[in-house]
């Protein structure tokens, strides 16, 4: 049986990408837990959303952080940040969607200092020549988090492998949908 949050917390979020609606109690069956442990971990539905969001939040914190510690966007930088893809798949998929989150300002702040970190990183690849210029960094940085979401749901759904999917996101980031000539 999960006792740490984080685990719940991971083994729940897959839960509501497929059913936003989902109970407290389809939340815990899939989690592995009792309706009474998630009940005394997360007391109200909407503590358990943001708690969510908040997870969500701090992983995109962190893959930021670590694709903005050198200088520049680099391709090692780029190949981190789409290893660590998930995260921004969540974001997309539930953090911009969900009622509950949406309706605590801070969690929506943060989701929007997110993605204008995700364009700026965008814009240090334009700048630094390994991403293509011809686009706006809003453009790609939506693009980024798009591509992650359907990578994630096609591994949820067994159509990729979860090692596939940050080297596709790589190649499409890098040269698009054309074939390579």
């Amino acid at each position: 049986m999960r006792t740490d949050a984080t685990d719940v917390l991971d083994a729940a979020i897959p839960v509501l990408v497929r059913d936003r609606g989902a109970s407290m109690q389809v939340v815990a069956a899939r989690a592995g837990i009792s309706r009474a442990t998630l009940a005394r971990m997360f007391p109200t539905r909407q503590a358990f959303v943001q708690a969510v969001a908040a997870k969500i939040l701090d992983d995109c914190d962190s893959a930021l952080t670590a694709a903005e510690s050198g200088s520049g966007l680099t391709d090692a930088a780029l190949a981190g940040l789409t290893a660590e893809y998930i995260p921004f798949a969540q974001l997309w998929n539930l953090v911009y969607v969900e009622p509950d989150v949406l309706g605590a300002p801070e969690a929506a702040e943060r989701a929007e200092r997110i993605f204008a970190r995700t364009t700026a990183l965008m814009a240090a690849g334009q700048d630094a020549g390994i991403l293509r210029t011809d686009m706006p960094a809003t453009w790609l940085a939506s693009t980024f988090c798009g591509l992650a979401e359907t990578a994630w749901e096609l591994t949820l759904e067994g159509h990729m492998g979860t090692r596939q999917a940050p080297s596709f996101l790589t190649a499409v980031l890098h040269h698009g949908l054309a074939a390579a000539r």
